[in-house]
Formats: structure tokens, sequence, C-alpha cells
């Protein structure tokens, strides 16, 4: 599971800035205090292989984020030729591996950067072992090729001879055609099992909203419900009948099904609601809603835009909840989007419960009742307090974020300036206390 996140040089973050990550994770805060820049670096690793699968580049625009050039993303107080630094902790029990990049701007095209370096610290099995990747160049009569040079020290515990192999951000992990660079297969199957940004869903704030008719697709290797939640019908479609996680299922007498407990969970955050999938030609599908419950009556079902924007933003959430497995990371922005305060606390409350899963959640939201859902679900031990991790981001260049902790019953007792305290405010104005 990933720990931790390291920024330098990108947007705000000029200073090495290190980010804790846990299970579930809030990042809320103020308006350009580096909430989204830290997703983004996740979302462009992601995109990345994406674009091209054996790639020694980082792409800043793909199908998660559109984020310009090297000179828009860089920080604007350091000059061009300065490198973008990402690093990203991963931990499993006692062991630990720690991949670093290094990138510089592509002298042939300014919409990409150059992967320098790559450092790769693991400990493994009580022992520390270092890997530093450095790009070089192969020129031959026809071509040239890039590829990383590692050297690796002549210790007993290492292998014997120094060697050059190529490294590519194919699934951003190391190929499995170079096992010769390990001790042993468990060693790589290691860094396997930890570093793959591609297996990640992501819902961004800009959803599509509702349609009367949804188009089918052809579907990428990691379906998804894409960063709009354009596919979402398609996705429930495609997987209505495949099982969920026990822990997700609203009730253990229904079909734990994608499709019945998406219904489900639309009736546990909106109070009631039924969801009809009708696929109409090879290429269109229908998704019929109600706002309530008519019971097996399938007939008094209307077109989303006809129930309300709330129903349609929400559910490619529950969506990808329901088919994220175990390993793999969701993130969210403003899952707040339309939603009534108490459909807010009880979809954070279906996220708490997919983290439990095994699925890691990043959530960014400026709502308080988000916040508190969260913390309700600590008070009903469907997460512990040292699974939510929650960062406020704030304007200050010396101390860019505060953690703040959430005790057992889900308490908070050090609440700072501008933390979800605009309503404490606001009602000291109104009646004087």
């Amino acid at each position: 599971m990933l720990s931790e996140i390291t920024l330098k040089n990108f947007k705000c973050f000029k200073n090495n800035t290190k980010i804790p990550v846990k299970r579930i994770n809030l990042f809320t805060g103020i308006n350009g205090g580096g909430k989204s820049t830290v997703l983004q670096t996740l979302l462009m690793m992601k995109q990345s292989p994406e674009v091209r699968k054996n790639t020694h580049q980082i792409f800043f625009n793909g199908s998660c984020v559109e984020l310009g050039s090297f000179r828009d993303v860089k920080n604007s107080s350091l000059s061009h030729s300065e490198a973008i630094e990402f690093a990203y902790k991963f931990k499993e029990e006692d062991d630990h591996v720690n991949i670093h990049y290094v990138f510089r701007a592509d002298e042939n095209d300014g919409m990409l950067a150059d992967i320098e370096k790559m450092n790769i610290n693991i400990r493994y099995n009580n022992k520390e072992f270092k890997y530093p990747l450095e790009k070089k160049m192969y020129e031959s009569e026809n071509s040239v090729e890039t590829y990383y040079e590692v050297t690796v020290p002549r210790q007993a515990d290492l292998i014997e001879e120094y060697g050059s192999k190529i490294i590519t951000l194919e699934n951003m992990s190391l190929s499995k055609d170079y096992r010769e660079l390990f001790i042993e297969d468990e060693h790589l199957d290691f860094i396997h099992r930890n570093i793959d940004f591609t297996k990640t869903h992501y819902i961004s704030a800009d959803r599509i909203g509702p349609k009367d008719f949804y188009l089918r697709q052809n579907l990428a290797d990691f379906p998804t419900v894409g960063s709009k939640g354009e596919f979402t019908a398609d996705i429930l479609s495609r997987k209505k009948n495949e099982p969920v996680y026990d822990f997700l299922s609203v009730d253990q007498d229904a079909p734990q099904t994608v499709l019945d407990q998406t219904e489900a969970w639309i009736g546990i955050v909106f109070g009631e609601g039924k969801i009809r999938i009708k696929p109409l030609e090879a290429n269109i599908i229908i998704m019929q809603m109600s706002s309530q419950n008519f019971g097996r009556s399938r007939n008094l079902l209307y077109k989303p835009v006809n129930v309300g924007f709330g129903y349609s933003y929400a559910l490619p959430i529950i969506v990808s909840g329901l088919i994220a497995e175990e390993g793999e990371i969701l993130i969210i922005e403003n899952p707040e989007a339309h939603l009534h305060p108490s459909a807010q606390s009880q979809l954070s409350k279906f996220l708490a419960k997919v983290s439990a899963c095994g699925v890691q959640v990043f959530i960014e939201s400026h709502s308080d009742h988000i916040l508190n859902g969260l913390r309700v679900a600590v008070l009903d031990e469907v997460i512990k307090p040292d699974e939510l991790n929650i960062i406020y981001f704030q304007r200050d260049e010396s101390h860019q974020f505060i953690e703040i902790p959430v005790r057992k019953g889900g308490s908070i007792e050090d609440w700072p300036d501008g933390f979800c305290d605009q309503s404490d405010k606001d009602f000291k104005r109104l009646f004087g206390f």
C-alpha cells in the first residue's frame, strides 16, 4: 500500500515535501493549497503508460488530467532547467519499496518530460537494497534508443556483476524480462505487487451528469467508469452479474452482484431509488432511474435527467467502489457535488467500507459532511482511527499542510483555523457569541 508521496518543484510545491498517506485519505483545505496537485502526480503515473506502454517519459495530458506543458507544471519561481521530482513509498508489513523519479523537460516536446533518473530503494527481509538508474542513449546506424543503466554494488549479498538493463515505465514497475538484476524472484515480485499505478479508478469533479442515452465503448484492459463517469452505464451493463465483496453488500440476503448492490447503495445514499440498464442497440445503452422504490415494478422509471443530478453524480462513485479490487486505488474529487448533506454522509460511509476491503481511497473535498461521515465510520468501527488520514492544505511555503489526527470514537481535538469551521464563524457573527 502506498504510504508516502514526495514532491519537489511541481506546481506549488517548491521544496521537497513529503505527504503521508493511509488506507483512506481526505484531502481538504483552501483553494490553491495543493490538494489536487498531489493527486495529479498519481494520475500522470496512471495515464502515461496508457499513452505509450513502454515509456521513459511522463505525459502531462491524457485520460485523467490535462495539465499543459512542462513550463505550466514546474514551480514558477525556479528556472526551466530545474528538474521536477516525485517519489512514492509503498509498505507491505515490515518491508517497503521507494521509487524516486527525476524529470526534465523534453527538448523536442514541451507537453511531456523525460525521466532522467530513477532511484529504487528496497527494504526486504531486513536487508536494504539500492538501485540507482540513469538514462542513457544508444546510437546505432538506424536509430537512437533510450535505456536505463543500473549499477549494482559488489557486495556478497547482491549480484556480483555490474549490469546495464532497459527499465521502462510499463505499469510503473520493472520489466519482468530483467530478473537477473535481483537475487531471487520474490524480490522482484515484491516490487510488482506494489508499484502499479495503472490500476487506479478516478472520478473527477467534472462529471457528465444525466444523459438520455449512453454509448457502449471498447473498454481498456483495466476497465473503469471513466474520469467523467462516461462509461458508468456500460460498466454496469457488462459487470452487472459480477460479485462484490461481502462487506459491501447492503443486504446479505439480496443478490451480491454489481447491479443489485449499486441499486441497494443508491437506496442507502438517497433513501430510495431504482436503476434499470437496457442495451438498446449494438452501441447504445438506455439507463432508467427512479428516486422512489415501487417494489418489483419497473414501469415507473424515468430518464436520469428527470430524477435529479445527485443520482447521476453519485452513481460513478458507487459503481467504482463496487468494482474496485484489493490493492487498487480509488481517487474521487468533490464527492459532495449535487448531494444533500445526509447523502454525503452515507456516501462517506460507503467509501470507508470500500477502503476496508483493501482499496486505497483518496478523497478531495471541501465538505464538512464528508469529513463527519468518515468520523462516524470510525465511531461505527468500519475503519480504525489510524487508517483515516486527514490532510489540511494551506498556503504556507514553510508548512504546506497539517495532519489532523482522528481519535477513537471519531473525535478531533486540534482544529486549525479554516478547517471546516466556517459555520461556527458565521453563527458567531449572526448570534453574537
